[in-house]
């Protein structure tokens, strides 16, 4: 099985820093607890520990509910603001595990999602959270939907050798080792209860939601998150690239990025997903949709952020005047985009995205996600925690405090 690329993950797992920006990921984190008792912990089993470090430690993805900013990062912290950011309450967790991406449908539900493969969820505007899914139950899809895979393959490669169709058969061999691979590496993970990170999480209403993360993970639910399907055989990824972001364009219309350039699309609130010709063969880490304009914005490594006007039919690299790797990003009114990312990089995309400043946020480092609070300032998360800036890029004398709850 490959390394793991996504950004977002690295910066969730980093112990670090290569050149170049990149962070170089290890998988599995320990509590401090258990390193103070030399005896390791269930990250699924373990409550995530309050501390008063959590809005200075690593967070990973920022959003609003309402009025309401919540946070969540590393060891399972979620932190909530209901003063635009300037002071922070930590939220009751039950798992300690990362968290990469977190979504809300409205003022009080919203979900994340994070390492070993887990959702949770909240009705109570992010103060208390329940867990829907976790890595051992995914394994278990995972393993089931790659026998299916396989046992299909190996039909239509019986038909193709009776009917002597030399590309037929070609192409079902192909497929079928693929999906060989596939099934070993999921009756390995499931042996060995390895579990792999989700990484962004979307929902269209209180039922119908996905969970999208690495090797090609895809998980949907009709249920608001208490059971879920796999969702991978309806999706043209034979390569099991990760899936980093999923976002909705509007109507039946969704997208994913991911690695080695992968951009999928739904015209059908997702029952099928279609690879498209992508501008780019490194990996996006987000994408935006300003979807009053019907504009996507696809931003990953390297500083290149990708743009299209048509659903994804044709992309149009973009000069952001950067090459720090780009991971979070935010849009004002749906015309103009920010997008943060390592190396302190802090870009603005002007006229729909057709023209970009840069500006570096000097002193700062990895940047994973921004925000516009109600009060009009950016919130930017990353491997420092939480940061305040206004609208020229400057970071504002605001001290930000933690508050147990």
């Amino acid at each position: 099985m490959r390394p793991l690329k996504s950004v977002r993950t690295m910066l969730g797992c980093a112990t670090r820093i290569m050149g170049g920006g990149a962070l170089v990921a290890t998988i599995g984190l320990t509590s401090l607890q258990a390193q103070a008792q030399g005896e390791w912990q269930d990250p699924l089993q373990t409550p995530a520990i309050k501390t008063l470090k959590a809005p200075t430690s690593l967070l990973l993805d920022v959003t609003l509910a309402g009025d309401r900013l919540i946070a969540v990062g590393e060891r399972g912290h979620i932190i909530i603001s209901d003063d635009d950011g300037t002071s922070w309450t930590q939220s009751d967790v039950p798992v300690m595990s990362t968290l990469t991406s977190i979504y809300f449908i409205d003022e009080l539900t919203g979900w994340a999602v994070g390492h070993d493969a887990v959702v949770l969820k909240t009705q109570d505007a992010g103060i208390t959270w329940v867990k829907q899914l976790d890595g051992f139950e995914a394994n278990s899809m995972v393993l089931a939907q790659a026998k299916v895979v396989k046992a299909q393959l190996e039909g239509e490669l019986s038909k193709a050798n009776v009917l002597g169709n030399e590309d037929r058969i070609e192409l079902a061999e192909e497929q079928l080792e693929n999906a060989t691979y596939a099934l070993e590496d999921a009756e390995i993970d499931f042996e060995d209860k390895s579990t792999k990170p989700l990484l962004d999480v979307w929902f269209k209403n209180n039922h119908e939601g996905y969970v999208v993360g690495a090797y090609g993970m895809i998980f949907k639910s009709t249920d608001g998150g208490s059971t879920w399907n796999d969702w991978s055989g309806h999706v043209e990824n034979p390569d099991r690239f990760h899936l980093n972001a999923i976002t909705h364009v509007g109507g039946e219309r969704m997208m994913i990025v991911g690695e080695a350039g992968l951009m999928l699309r739904t015209q059908n609130g997702g029952d099928d997903w279609e690879q498209m010709f992508s501008p780019y063969e490194g990996s996006f880490f987000g994408i935006s949709s300003l979807t009053k304009q019907g504009v996507l914005l696809a931003y990953g490594l390297r500083g290149n952020v990708a743009r299209s006007d048509n659903f994804g039919s044709s992309w149009k690299l973009m000069d952001t005047k950067t090459q720090q790797s780009l991971i979070g990003a935010t849009d004002r009114l749906g015309r103009v985009a920010y997008i943060v990312g390592n190396g302190g990089a802090f870009i603005k995309g002007i006229d729909l995205g057709r023209k970009w400043e840069s500006t570096i946020r000097k002193g700062r480092s990895g940047a994973a996600a921004i925000v516009e609070s109600k009060a009009g300032h950016f919130v930017i998360v990353g491997s420092r925690g939480v940061e305040l800036l206004d609208k020229l890029g400057e970071r504002m004398p605001i001290t930000i405090t933690s508050i147990e709850g």
